[in-house]
């Protein structure tokens, strides 16, 4: 495994009063952002970094309207967003994605909000074409204006619910990856990433917590796992899982060996009222 990646120095750029004058904090966070891309064996341009800098600060100037993240300054999004971003593309071993694997891919953002991991991702992988998922049409409004900005040509908005555009063909089964900031439940989750991903595909989902509870979330997971077409899941430590700062402590890999089922995923609000058990 890379590693660990240092976030100390972005997360106390915006408090530390030695730090307080806005050209040596955006030279911390640009440090912090170049540290976390070699953690993973990725040398970034610099051009890259002011991209990833600038979609943070995007994203911290929209949240008093839009609600994006809910974190406060442009050092935490890049701590606890931007950054846990990058660690997706993390080499693994054995069949798990690296940097290079993510080449000419296909990817699907689901439930992406302010952009994570799409944006950050599509900077850094621009042979790789993201399309970014988001239910509220507001949040695709900046998404687009975000895209825009940064002149990303790799990446496009779909404005719709997950269990939706699940359905349609234009979508259904036609990523060879799939992500998404896994804040609901893998039973939940599981119905509703596994529909986009075509066979021989993976879904890369970042989870929180502790080793107990993911695998107690696995295990209950399992049936919906299976049905949606999915091989047992793999789990790898986070590159920065010792930084108690960080959100983001495994991420969870999830081979696509079957097809799903053309029942799932089912009508809105349903798999997480009623997960497959």
């Amino acid at each position: 495994m890379p590693p660990s990646t240092n976030t100390s120095t972005v997360a106390s750029s915006d408090n530390d009063s030695a730090a307080s004058d806005p050209g040596t904090m955006r030279a911390d966070a640009k440090a912090a952002l170049a540290d976390a891309t070699r953690s993973i064996g990725f040398t970034a341009t610099e051009s890259q970094i002011d991209l990833l800098l600038r979609h943070a600060e995007l994203v911290h100037a929209a949240n008093a309207t839009l609600n994006l993240s809910g974190l406060q300054g442009t050092s935490e999004v890049i701590e606890k967003l931007t950054i846990p971003s990058i660690e997706l593309l993390a080499p693994a071993g054995g069949w798990l994605p690296t940097a290079e694997w993510w080449n000419d891919r296909n990817a699907i953002d689901i439930g992406t909000g302010g952009g994570f991991p799409g944006i950050p991702m599509a900077i850094l992988l621009l042979e790789c074409e993201f399309t970014l998922l988001e239910a509220r049409a507001k949040k695709c409004v900046f998404l687009h204006a975000a895209i825009a900005e940064l002149g990303l040509e790799n990446a496009t908005v779909v404005n719709s619910r997950a269990e939706t555009a699940g359905r349609d063909r234009r979508y259904r089964e036609r990523y060879d990856v799939a992500t998404a900031r896994a804040v609901a439940r893998m039973p939940e989750l599981a119905e509703l990433v596994l529909g986009f991903v075509g066979i021989g595909g993976v879904a890369v989902l970042p989870k929180g917590g502790n080793a107990h509870e993911l695998d107690n979330e696995l295990q209950a997971a399992a049936k919906a796992l299976h049905v949606m077409g999915s091989a047992p899941p793999v789990v790898v430590p986070s590159p920065s899982e010792v930084a108690d700062a960080n959100p983001v402590k495994r991420m969870v890999y999830l081979l696509k060996i079957a097809p799903t089922p053309a029942t799932y995923p089912r009508n809105a609000g349903i798999p997480r009222k009623r997960p497959i058990a």
